[in-house]
């Protein structure tokens, strides 16, 4: 089914009438995040490669979400900004259709790709034999392939005439509208939106309640020199932990206000909230696509010194104000968070 690009009549009046404060305004924040979502994420998977160390499975996961959100900004986030700056849609239906199955594949990606994380992350820290027998590399591709397919799959039906995608002036993109279609709605929320979720919530739990129980062995091993290598395994195993999951948090602040704002709209019938909530949903949306590389490099140890390797000038200035952590300080933090 063809897109509708006139879904929304009044949005597309009040996306045409906006001030021109308020159109500069809004594109600048919108190259903003064009340019830090793609530097950033460039950079993480950059720096994965480079650095053996970070060679990791939980990060090969890291890298798929890094590639995601490349995407998102190289592909979804410029047609945007042109909506902005024009205050029109100015391409075809069919263009419509591409960038609302891209909108809709890389968010569904970049969701179910989290909570694979965190799984990966409970099996580490509670169950790490079952761990290495799970995520092995054949394993692992495996998965990556299905993180790509079935959200990909997922995204067709409105090209097919089960609903359609429109242009969503408020948002400033295209995106199925969920109130035309109630069962692949609800389909969609309950196998990508609200089982990941629940995932995520169930192995950060128990990873926390494990992290309490490593820190007081990694205490233990610190003081016995023959246990200091498993000591440092744990301790690595523990921070990348905490690493994802303050990844995580930051993806949920940016996609939970956009799960209410889509529901209230749904709920009331598509398009009657004010523009500026539409707004904020569609930059909380792309702005999801910018925080983990920062996030990355406050959070983990490892990936701010393989971001200075790649880009010195860029974060000298930042270690030095920050500081480099001792090891022995980390874990300390580490058991503090515990």
């Amino acid at each position: 089914m063809t897109a509708s690009l006139d879904e929304y009549p009044q949005l597309i009046v009040e996306l045409s009438g906006r001030s021109t404060p308020v159109k500069i305004t809004e594109a600048a924040i919108l190259v903003c995040l064009i340019i830090l979502a793609f530097v950033g994420n460039v950079l993480v998977c950059i720096a994965v490669f480079k650095t053996a160390h970070l060679r990791t499975i939980p990060n090969v996961f890291i890298t798929n979400l890094a590639v995601s959100d490349i995407l998102m900004a190289i592909v979804c986030m410029p047609i945007s900004l042109h909506v902005l700056i024009s205050g029109k849609w100015p391409f075809s239906s069919s263009v419509c259709d591409m960038h609302g199955f891209f909108m809709f594949t890389f968010g569904i990606v970049s969701q179910v790709n989290v909570s694979v994380i965190a799984v990966n992350r409970y099996f580490a820290l509670c169950r790490p034999f079952e761990c290495k027998a799970i995520f092995t590399k054949i394993n692992v591709l495996f998965m990556i392939a299905i993180l790509w397919i079935l959200p990909s799959v997922a995204s067709v039906p409105p090209l097919v005439g089960w609903g359609y995608y429109a242009f969503h002036p408020g948002k400033a993109f295209c995106i199925y509208p969920f109130h035309v279609n109630l069962i692949y709605t609800t389909i969609v929320q309950l196998l990508f939106i609200a089982f990941p979720m629940g995932l995520v919530v169930f192995s950060y739990t128990n990873c926390i309640l494990a992290v309490r129980s490593s820190n007081r062995q990694i205490a233990e091993m610190a003081d016995d020199p023959t246990s200091v290598g498993q000591g440092s395994r744990k301790a690595r195993e523990v921070r990348a932990t905490w690493t994802m999951l303050f990844s995580t948090l930051g993806f949920s602040m940016c996609w939970l206000p956009v799960s209410v704002i889509d529901f209230i709209e749904t709920s009331r019938g598509g398009g009657n909230l004010p523009r500026q909530v539409f707004m904020l949903n569609g930059f909380l949306i792309f702005f999801s696509s910018t925080i983990n590389p920062f996030i990355y490099w406050l959070s983990n140890r490892d990936f701010r010194k393989a971001f200075r390797e790649v880009i010195p000038f860029a974060f000298e200035r930042n270690e030095i104000m920050m500081g480099e952590m001792p090891h022995s300080t980390q874990i300390t933090a580490v058991q503090s968070l515990g």
